[in-house]
């Protein structure tokens, strides 16, 4: 049943967020018309992607009839709300909503750093001071760590905070920043993320179905939790994606 839910999940995804995170393409490419360019090029791009999923039945890639019917019906739903609400303006409320709630969720877990400094110093005094082990103690710092490290990610991207190894983009001008930006968050960044949620959905839904533990007897039984931040990482990361690519689009507006 879990398994199930995630391939709908994954569906939906795809026929929502998929079309959404190529808003700030339509406004590259055409100031006047911006929803006309962005439906022909997502409409192209799902086009491409259904006769590729067609071809490859080796890869045990074709869906059933009824996935497909699921996924056009969720595109072809997205496509008319963006028409009716506005393709700016949808664009506009995404990356408001989107800043926020990686904003929020960063700065709520990075408490968690206090808490693993506290805990592994408990750790520490309880074994070489008192002779005393506990395992659920261990892990917690491994669950913490994990949270932080995940579920922080997109706020890092957002902010800037992230480790940045580059030669030439720190002295490149805004316009090249942009660029930069675009080309990373469409060709690495957001397909990454979805390989992510469609690969991992599955994983997560299985350790969820066995209700998933330690392998210690008296360790946090449940794996289950941890095993999920995966795919909430490759979702808080494309909205983060989202936001730099509408920012790069903006800027690239004002400098042409």
């Amino acid at each position: 049943m879990l398994e199930l839910i995630g391939d709908i999940l994954n569906w939906a995804a795809a026929g929502v967020f998929f079309p959404l995170a190529l808003l700030p393409l339509g406004f590259l490419l055409s100031e006047k018309r911006p929803l006309l360019f962005w439906t022909a090029l997502t409409g192209s791009l799902v086009f491409a992607g259904v006769l590729f999923v067609h071809l490859t039945p080796i890869l045990a890639l074709t869906p059933s009839l009824a996935k497909v019917i699921w996924f056009v019906s969720l595109f072809a739903a997205t496509v008319a709300a963006t028409g009716i609400i506005g393709s700016r303006r949808l664009s506009s409320h995404l990356v408001s909503a989107f800043v926020a709630i990686t904003g929020t969720i960063g700065r709520t877990v990075m408490w968690l750093l206090l808490a693993m400094a506290v805990t592994q110093f408990g750790v520490v005094i309880l074994r070489y001071v008192f002779g005393l082990n506990y395992i659920f103690m261990q892990e917690s710092i491994t669950y913490m760590h994990g949270a932080v490290f995940l579920l922080a990610g997109g706020y890092a991207l957002l902010t800037d905070d992230h480790v940045r190894v580059d030669i030439f983009y720190r002295a490149a001008s805004p316009r090249k920043k942009a660029l930069t930006d675009l080309a990373g968050t469409y060709f690495l960044l957001f397909p990454v993320c979805l390989l992510l949620i469609w690969t991992g959905s599955p994983y997560v839904a299985r350790s969820w179905a066995v209700g998933e533990g330690s392998n210690e007897s008296s360790g946090i039984q449940a794996l289950f939790i941890i095993k999920s931040f995966i795919p909430a990482f490759a979702i808080l990361m494309m909205m983060a994606g989202f936001v730099i690519a509408a920012r790069a689009v903006a800027t690239l507006k004002e400098r042409g």
